[in-house]
């Protein structure tokens, strides 16, 4: 069988592969990305490939995935994973807003704690890079450090639960007590 895209696709999606050149955009998308997150999107499919379909209604009309489309056409890259869902055009645009919007507010101590480990694996470049797509920067007191192997000085406990339910009285009472806690199942 002729190879159809030079990005790695999993086994699960072989069967969506399309012919993105045939799906369409409403032109109403207000998500828009600036040239250098188009890089760093472009990099990520090279380096991951698709790790998600690019979402459509029945029709071919795009929910999900016009960035990531857009610029596997200027790369000469004609076949994706394709999902087409059994939506009206109401819950395309809504599954579309969902999608765009509801990402989640990010932990400011756990992504340092995240980019300290991205650094220790030898990627600090390619995080500056993905930073600063999107308007951010590596704060300064990580950008200045050396990647360290090092644990960091902190005292923890872990309590043993014999459920999940368990877990969640212990957690809700250590809380109360003003503990700063996360939850570990293993």
């Amino acid at each position: 069988m002729e190879k159809k895209t030079t990005l790695k696709v999993p086994e699960a999606y072989m069967p969506l592969l399309e012919d993105i050149r045939l799906l369409t955009a409403d032109q109403n998308n207000p998500n828009r990305t600036t040239i250098k997150q188009q890089e760093q999107i472009w990099r990520s499919l090279q380096k991951y490939g698709w790790t998600y379909p690019i979402l459509t209604n029945k029709d071919g009309v795009l929910v999900d995935g016009e960035q990531r489309q857009s610029i596997c056409l200027n790369h000469e890259e004609f076949f994706a994973p394709v999902l087409r869902l059994p939506v009206s055009d109401v819950d395309r645009r809504m599954l579309r807003q969902i999608l765009n919007k509801l990402k989640g507010k990010h932990n400011s101590e756990l992504d340092n704690e995240e980019y300290i480990r991205i650094m220790q694996a030898g990627e600090k470049d390619d995080l500056k890079a993905l930073l600063e797509s999107v308007g951010e920067r590596l704060p300064q007191e990580l950008d200045d450090k050396e990647p360290s192997l090092a644990i960091p000085g902190t005292y923890e406990i872990i309590v043993e639960c014999k459920d999940e339910a368990h877990q969640k009285q212990v957690f809700d009472k250590l809380k109360v007590e003003g503990y700063k806690l996360r939850i570990l199942t293993l």
